[in-house]
């Protein structure tokens, strides 16, 4: 999962829900999915969700790996008001988590963002 040029190879997506809620996820470009939010009532709550993943994931200390039950691995983000984000849980190891949050921390508001909900 290492790459230099996060920008070019990851975006994220806005999305909608059956409830009218947003969210969104990042994705690469054969549409694999890294992370997915939870729900938003407002598309401008879902922007600020994006610009805090990107802010936050450039601190190390608000990084989160741990084991599961089931010996696999997840990380997560703590933002700056205290809530945590859980991202994929699939991760065979460690060095998968780690790897997925340098590619995090590569991104930037010129990220891709494709807007679903237009």
């Amino acid at each position: 999962m290492k790459d230099s040029n996060s920008n070019e190879k990851y975006f994220f997506e806005i999305n909608k829900d059956q409830y009218n809620l947003f969210y969104f996820k990042l994705k690469d470009k054969n549409g694999n999915i890294y992370l997915k939010s939870g729900s938003y009532t407002q598309k401008t709550n879902c922007l600020k969700g994006i610009r805090s993943i990107i802010r936050n994931s450039k601190n190390d200390a608000r990084v989160i790996v741990e084991q599961t039950r089931d010996e696999k691995w997840k990380g997560s983000l703590k933002a700056e008001n205290g809530k945590t984000r859980a991202f994929k849980t699939a991760f065979n190891t460690k060095e998968e988590v780690k790897n997925f949050f340098e590619i995090l921390k590569k991104l930037s508001i010129e990220t891709a963002l494709i807007d679903n909900t237009k």
